[in-house]
């Protein structure tokens, strides 16, 4: 009696995440949309309007090899609130990143995300400028950095899945022209629909 009983509660753990298999493998492939937040580490200075937080744009396409993994390519973009006559302190972050997604199902339908990867990120930056001094325009600082994300998807139709996604990098700053880097920390945050085909 008591193996039956194992037998039987085996089969009902196992069954969401076989449910959960076959409703993820509607396609092997997928591509998404996630509307957010971004947030980039910027130090604002101190009389300056400074927009560290905007809204952010990613793109994500992958490729699952199974239930549980998927190859990924994202394109992401903060953008930036540039002010009038350079009396702003913000920037503006694109990202272009590769790299790996595990989904852990939690229900038929549900399923936790983790992603890891490298990402080639550029920071622009409009530096505060005060009355009078020459403006050195928009700086550019490009680095190669690692990404992680956390997300939840929920698959409400047969190719279609929803999610809430959070992702954190880090992004390389000049705050001058020949100014040393710093690394600052970018965060998104936002919720998305993609397509499995």
């Amino acid at each position: 009696m008591t193996t039956i009983r194992f037998v039987l509660a085996a089969l009902a753990i196992g069954l969401p995440a076989s449910g959960f298999a076959q409703a993820n493998l509607a396609g092997a492939n997928y591509i998404g949309v996630v509307v957010g937040t971004g947030k980039v580490g910027l130090n604002c200075p101190s009389g300056t309007r400074c927009s560290p937080v905007d809204t952010n744009r990613t793109l994500r396409a992958g490729h699952r090899f199974n239930e549980s993994w998927a190859f990924e390519v994202a394109y992401a973009h903060t953008d930036a609130d540039w002010g009038v006559l350079g009396y702003n302190y913000s920037a503006e972050f694109v990202g272009f990143s590769v790299g790996a997604a595990y989904t852990l199902p939690l229900s038929a339908s549900v399923g936790a995300l983790v992603r890891v990867g490298g990402a080639s990120n550029e920071l622009k930056l409009q530096p505060a400028v005060a009355f009078g001094q020459s403006n050195p325009g928009t700086l550019t600082t490009r680095s190669v950095k690692p990404y992680v994300g956390l997300g939840l998807s929920w698959q409400f139709a047969r190719h279609w899945s929803t999610s809430f996604n959070v992702d954190l990098t880090r992004a390389d700053l000049r705050e001058t022209p020949n100014g040393s880097k710093q690394s600052v920390t970018v965060r998104t945050l936002g919720a998305g629909i993609a397509l499995n085909f």
